[in-house]
């Protein structure tokens, strides 16, 4: 198995690991990768800031709705 991640690689990564857990294999190489590679970081960050944004504002649309009187 390749140790090393191109950045390509780590794209794929993060973008698998939006919808389910990485392997600890690949969690452990996308990990050294991101502590080497201030791109990938980045786009981690964005990534986490979307995420995050995302939640609220569902959390905020999900609070506004109008509640059925049973």
């Amino acid at each position: 198995m390749k140790v090393e991640l191109d950045c390509k690689e780590v794209s794929r990564l993060l973008s698998d690991g939006l919808d389910a857990e990485l392997p600890p294999g690949e969690r452990t190489r996308l990990r050294l990768h991101l502590v080497i590679c201030q791109n990938c970081r980045d786009v981690n960050e964005q990534l986490s800031f979307l995420r995050q944004a995302m939640r609220r504002l569902g959390q905020e649309e999900a609070a506004a709705e109008p509640r059925a009187k049973p």
